[in-house]
C-alpha cells in the first residue's frame, strides 16, 4: 500500500529522491529501510519499511511549502492481525487549511483509540485522524480508507496557501524534534538499539526532512 500512497502524491507534487538520505539498521528484531523524497510544491515526504516478526510501512508528509499540518501514516501486519494509524500534528502558520474534505472521505472510520494514552504531542494532533484494527480480512478495506485518507489530505493541502519553508520548518521542529526530546512509542525502541545520534539523523535527514 505504501507505493500506491507515494504514486497519489506524485501525481500531484512530483517526487524526487534525496541522495544519501537512505538509511538502514535493525532494532526489535526486525530489518528496516527508510528513504526520503522531496516533494516539489509540497515539502519532505519520507518512508520507511520493517521486515521481521512484523511488516511495518511508515509515510511521514512534512508540508514545508504549504501551510498544511504533518502527516503520519503507520500500517502494521502481524500474525494475522491488520493494524492502521494516521494522524496529523499541528505546524501550521495560519488558519487556510480545511479538514472539512477529508472528515467527508473516511467518514465512520475517523476516530480515536478504544483507549487513549496520553502523550507529550497529544496537544498537537490535528482531526481527524484514524485508528483501525482488524484482521487480514480487514486489509483491502483498511487500503481504501488509508487511499481517501491522503487523497483528501492532498487535496486540502493543495488549497492550503503557500508558506516560507523556513518559517514552516521552525514550527514543524516542534513535533519532530520533540520526539527526540520527549520520545514516543515508535521512537524509543529506535533510540535504544540504534543510540540518539544515529535516531537525530533517521528523523531529522529521513524521516521529517527538518
Amino acid at each position: 500500500m505504501l507505493e500506491k500512497l507515494l504514486d497519489m502524491i506524485r501525481a500531484e507534487f512530483p517526487l524526487t529522491e534525496k541522495e544519501g538520505a537512505a538509511r538502514r539498521f535493525e532494532a526489535m528484531g526486525m530489518a528496516f529501510e527508510a528513504r526520503a523524497y522531496a516533494a516539489e510544491g509540497l515539502g519532505h515526504v519520507g518512508v520507511m519499511t520493517a521486515q521481521g516478526p512484523m511488516q511495518m510501512q511508515t509515510l511521514v508528509i512534512n508540508p514545508f511549502e504549504l501551510d498544511a499540518p504533518i502527516f503520519s501514516y503507520d500500517r502494521i501486519h502481524a500474525m494475522g492481525q491488520e493494524i492502521m494509524v494516521a494522524e496529523m500534528y499541528n505546524s501550521l502558520l495560519g488558519d487556510s487549511f480545511c479538514a472539512d474534505g477529508m472528515i467527508r472521505a473516511i467518514g465512520d472510520s475517523a476516530g480515536i483509540p478504544e483507549e487513549k494514552q496520553e502523550y507529550w504531542y497529544t496537544p498537537l494532533i490535528v482531526p481527524p485522524g484514524l485508528n483501525e484494527k482488524g484482521t487480514i480480512d480487514d486489509a483491502a478495506r483498511f487500503d481504501g480508507i488509508a487511499g481517501d485518507y491522503v487523497k483528501a489530505y492532498l487535496a486540502a493541502a493543495k488549497a492550503a496557501q503557500p508558506c516560507k519553508p523556513d518559517q514552516k520548518k521552525l514550527k514543524a521542529a516542534v513535533y519532530s524534534e520533540g520526539l527526540l526530546k520527549h520520545g514516543g512509542p515508535a521512537t524509543d525502541p529506535v533510540k535504544a538499539a540504534m543510540g540518539e545520534a544515529f535516531t537525530a539523523d533517521l528523523f531529522q535527514q529521513t524521516l521529517f526532512g527538518a
